[in-house]
């Protein structure tokens, strides 16, 4: 066998245990992944053409300039230890029940800003859903969440309005 063929075969096989490598290590995820766990996480922007990832930093420019109302997506408790100023609290499984009457009185077509806990949490991208469902038009999720607000240094105010 020539030395090209050789080192071919070599990073076939190379190749093929990273792959069984990855799946061993991966194997919850890609079981979770096939009982349909992470179908509620993604959205079509055809299907959602309302919603959209935004940054940190244009989170806080929507935030600092008051041009959209900012919704907190995590559990009450959660909030009251700490929410970005003049945020909302509405927990996703709270507003598939219903959407509180002052959030339902924000203009349709005004911009929302929707988080929850950062990292892997899905609840601000249920929550989206979930409002544009009730008409809303510019629902922006921002993309880490309360995890990077935090760490970014950002303003806080716990739930008795304390900062």
């Amino acid at each position: 066998m020539s030395g090209a063929g050789r080192v071919l075969r070599r990073a076939l096989v190379l190749g093929a245990l990273s792959l069984l490598v990855a799946v061993a290590v991966q194997a919850p995820l890609i079981k979770r992944f096939i009982r349909g766990e992470f179908r509620e996480s993604f959205f079509q922007a055809s299907e959602y053409p309302g919603i959209r990832l935004i940054t940190l930093a244009e989170a806080e420019d929507l935030w600092r300039t008051g041009e959209a109302a900012v919704i907190d997506a995590r559990r009450p408790d959660l909030y009251g230890e700490g929410h970005v100023p003049g945020a909302r609290s509405l927990p996703a499984p709270q507003a598939e029940k219903r959407v509180p009457p002052d959030i339902l009185a924000l203009p349709r077509d005004g911009p929302l800003v929707v988080y929850c806990e950062g990292g892997d949490c899905q609840s601000s991208l249920l929550l989206a859903k979930r409002l544009h469902g009730e008409g809303f038009k510019d629902i922006r999720v921002m993309t880490g969440g309360w995890e990077a607000w935090v760490e970014a240094g950002l303003p806080q105010e716990k739930a008795d309005g304390q900062k």
